[in-house]
């Protein structure tokens, strides 16, 4: 069994498909883009690519209004 920690594969697919409901989704569209970008970081990160860029501005749970 591959450790999905890191196959930046599955993390492709994760972001792959989140931005689909982001394409199809009235509310949160935004939050659902952000999602698909931390899940293209952790693919770079498996990849090991250290320099995966972070994202700039304060973290916004998302249980919690922006």
């Amino acid at each position: 069994m591959t450790d999905f920690l890191t196959n930046a594969d599955h993390w492709r697919r994760r972001a792959e498909r989140t931005r689909e409901l982001a394409a199809n989704a009235v509310k949160d569209q935004g939050r659902l883009l952000k999602v698909a970008e931390e899940y293209d970081r952790l693919a770079a990160l498996a990849e090991g690519r250290r320099s995966a860029p972070v994202p700039a501005g304060p973290y916004v749970p998302a249980s919690q209004p922006e």
